[in-house]
């Protein structure tokens, strides 16, 4: 396994065994974009998509669960980041995604995305920029799409976009619309489960009693309060499952390990 994938895996395995309490796991999926660009994360795409995925989630993470007065320093730091990108990237897109004839319609539509969230940010309508951040995080992936991404890590930017999407129409108590990504979340897990060995299939179980759980809660027309508990749990047991099938892919010696015990 090169340096590059080593550093990933050990973001992984400590996002995995430490976890930092309740961390808001909001907004972009960085990991999820660390892992993306993992093949070569020193190139000049790799650093500037990240700090604008990292920007966006700090934006997304405080208008959830911060109450101010305005988010200025915020925005600053995600139009400061989106202005690095657009600069190097809007008309001219990386080596990667030399064929990504859809590029120029991507950019667009995320300055677009930035703008709404701005005037709203601007205007104190927090709800609605939080909204539009949880929309935007959810379409990131999308960057991506030329790079020749494996099978694997597809479902991984499926299964994050869908959890995002989640979470956004809940908040919004758009209850079809987030009844069907349920449904389409319990699929993802059914992939999932062939990428593990028996050994993980408690962690499988315990991410369908989840999904079972939201599903009751959305029912029973709980809080938003409440689902929203549930969701983080559910993007927590996602990314775990995630961090675990890496493991196994980066470290093939967990597998003998898994066996003799």
């Amino acid at each position: 396994m090169n340096l590059n994938r080593y550093l990933v895996a050990t973001i992984l395995i400590f996002s995995v065994f430490f976890p930092i309490g309740n961390r808001p796991l909001i907004a972009c999926d960085e990991t999820l974009v660390m892992l993306l660009t993992s093949q070569n994360p020193a190139s000049e795409f790799s650093k500037t998509i990240r700090s604008f995925t990292t920007a966006l989630s700090a934006l997304g993470t405080s208008l959830k669960n911060d109450q101010k007065d305005n988010y200025d320093a915020e925005m600053a730091q995600v139009m400061n980041a989106w202005l690095e990108f657009s600069k190097r990237y809007m008309t001219n897109p990386p080596e990667e995604a030399r064929n990504d004839r859809n590029w120029a319609q991507k950019t667009g539509e995320t300055a677009r995305f930035i703008g709404q969230i701005r005037k709203n940010v601007s205007g104190n309508n927090f709800k609605a920029a939080h909204d539009q951040v949880l929309d935007l995080s959810s379409r990131i992936g999308a960057f991506f799409e030329a790079f020749g991404v494996s099978d694997e890590k597809q479902l991984f930017i499926k299964t994050s976009t869908n959890l995002t999407n989640l979470e956004r129409y809940l908040l919004n108590n758009e209850i079809t619309a987030a009844q069907t990504l349920v449904a389409e979340l319990k699929i993802n897990l059914d992939e999932f489960a062939p990428m593990l060995p028996d050994s993980y299939s408690g962690n499988i179980a315990s991410t369908g009693a989840l999904l079972s759980a939201l599903e009751t809660h959305i029912a029973e027309n709980r809080s938003t309060a409440e689902t929203d508990i549930v969701v983080q749990d559910l993007k927590a047991a996602f990314e775990a499952l995630r961090s675990f099938i890496l493991m196994h892919e980066w470290f093939p010696a967990l597998d003998k390990t898994s066996q003799e015990q």
